[in-house]
């Protein structure tokens, strides 16, 4: 697989490593787990990132999802994997998963959950092996198929858009341009073989069913299908970010007062809005209260906006741990903890006022944090800035390694249970509870301090202190810079 002169010159190779590059989804000197199912798309993916791995200095380990569910056919994939990394010398993980029965909280489809347990173990595999990314095989033609499936279930722009190149700063797809047409003819020119999975013939799945039925009958109406949806799918995207940036700026604006427990909007400036940042507001305000829950479905949030628009007042809505009421002038989202969270603690008083969490999905960008006046700017700085930058610290700025801080960043007020690993503390851990505490911030300061995070994980106490783990040093080579203003100041207040 690593030997053939003109594997690197082949149009599929060239063209994954245009994407590479163009998207910023692979960097040099990287450790990558590689998903391999033993199917063409994986076995493509695994070669064409074996032939960089040279080149861009990857660290490359193999991991094997067996869910035994088509016996030795499921055997027979795993052998097959096993062998062939064995042949090309890369360290290979097997890993046997049993499905679990559908319950509450657990998607009924078959395929759903095998893809829940999947995702959750690449996640647990690449905390234990320090991995910098998770490298899956999808093609445009996995991209066609889910935009079709999602039309079909009447998504909105969000699911119209696909899946993404990059989610977080650990998923990459670095096929999500290639056609399944362009890599059966790679494998076939590289002499590749590959796993046929009988369970894609069977038609008891609708994916299969739209793959073996209805994207044959669009090719047959206009040939580049499944480029053309691969294609609506990336300019939705860059338009569902946009309208999440406006809806974001405009949910600050309609705020009255909110907690890390509620959040109360002016109706009449939500009712302002156009109905589409409508949603968009009120789901952000939800997901700012409860971000790991997965949201409300859209018919409810339909029947919200519709509610709404009525006049009427009295509507509520209760989603997962969020209660969602209507009042004459005010739309109130609650979080609703379990008493005993309450048991030793005082809720917070109206007059502390943090912003909702404000998603940002581009570099640079700017931020203004309602509580206080402060303005938060992000920007892509050269190394010779960067390097002059850290030695110089300034409260005021925080210098990240690109490489480590990723899109999308969040800017949001604190919540028990937060924590970081600040710079300067050989890499343990604090809670900011005990940070605050420790600085004789009290909870009327403390609550006014927003944090920048990226993927979930805190990355500046803004104005006050850098995590170790996304902090610049002097052999950083990309440098993003984030600084914070802040208007004149009244005593007590940050």
């Amino acid at each position: 697989m690593a030997g053939s002169p003109t594997a690197a010159h082949h149009p599929l190779h060239n063209k994954v490593v245009r994407a590479l590059r163009a998207r910023a989804l692979l960097q040099p000197n990287q450790s990558l787990l590689v998903a391999v199912s033993g199917g063409p798309d994986s076995v493509a993916l695994l070669s064409v990132l074996h032939q960089l791995a040279p080149a861009w200095n990857f660290s490359l380990t193999i991991i094997h999802c067996n869910y035994g569910l088509r016996g030795a056919e499921s055997e027979g994939d795993a052998s097959f994997v096993t062998d062939l990394c064995r042949r090309l010398n890369l360290p290979c993980l097997v890993r046997s998963l049993n499905i679990p029965s559908p319950h509450a909280g657990l998607s009924s489809s078959l395929q759903a959950r095998a893809r829940e347990l999947r995702y959750r173990l690449f996640r647990d595999l690449s905390v234990e092996l320090g991995v910098d990314r998770v490298a899956l095989g999808h093609t445009a033609d996995d991209q066609a198929e889910t935009v079709l499936l999602r039309m079909l279930r009447g998504a909105g722009l969000r699911g119209l858009a696909g899946m993404p190149h990059s989610r977080g700063h650990l998923f990459v797809r670095p096929l999500l341009t290639v056609t399944r047409r362009e890599i059966l003819s790679y494998l076939d020119k590289r002499g590749l073989s590959f796993r046929t999975d009988s369970s894609n013939a069977t038609s008891i799945y609708l994916r299969n069913r739209v793959r073996h039925e209805l994207l044959p009958v669009l090719q047959s109406l206009a040939p580049a299908t499944v480029q053309l949806l691969a294609r609506q799918a990336d300019l939705l995207r860059e338009d569902d970010r946009l309208l999440d940036r406006l809806a974001a700026h405009r949910l600050v604006r309609a705020t009255q007062s909110g907690d890390s427990n509620l959040i109360v909007l002016d109706r009449a400036a939500l009712l302002e809005q156009p109905v589409a940042l409508q949603r968009r507001m009120l789901r952000q305000a939800m997901q700012a209260l409860s971000p790991s829950s997965r949201g409300p479905r859209g018919d409810v949030v339909l029947s919200m906006v519709a509610s709404l628009a009525s006049r009427r007042s009295g509507g509520s809505w209760k989603i997962e741990s969020l209660m969602v009421t209507s009042e004459q002038r005010q739309v109130r989202i609650t979080l609703d903890l379990p008493p005993s969270s309450h048991t030793g603690s005082v809720l917070h008083q109206a007059s502390a006022v943090p912003s909702p969490a404000v998603t940002l999905s581009t570099v640079p960008s700017t931020v203004s944090w309602s509580p206080t006046g402060a303005v938060i700017r992000i920007n892509v700085v050269t190394r010779e800035r960067g390097l002059s930058l850290l030695k110089k610290p300034s409260s005021t700025a925080a210098i990240f390694d690109a490489e480590h801080l990723s899109l999308p960043l969040t800017v949001r007020s604190w919540r028990r249970g937060d924590y970081f690993f600040p710079a300067g503390m050989a890499g343990r851990r604090k809670k900011l509870q005990d940070y605050f505490t420790d600085a004789k911030l009290g909870r009327s300061m403390r609550e006014h301090i927003p944090l920048l995070l990226s993927r979930e994980n805190i990355a500046w106490i803004v104005g006050q202190r850098i995590d170790a783990r996304f902090a610049a040093t002097a052999s950083t080579t990309r440098f993003i810079l984030a600084r914070v203003t802040y208007p004149v100041r009244r005593k007590g207040v940050l």
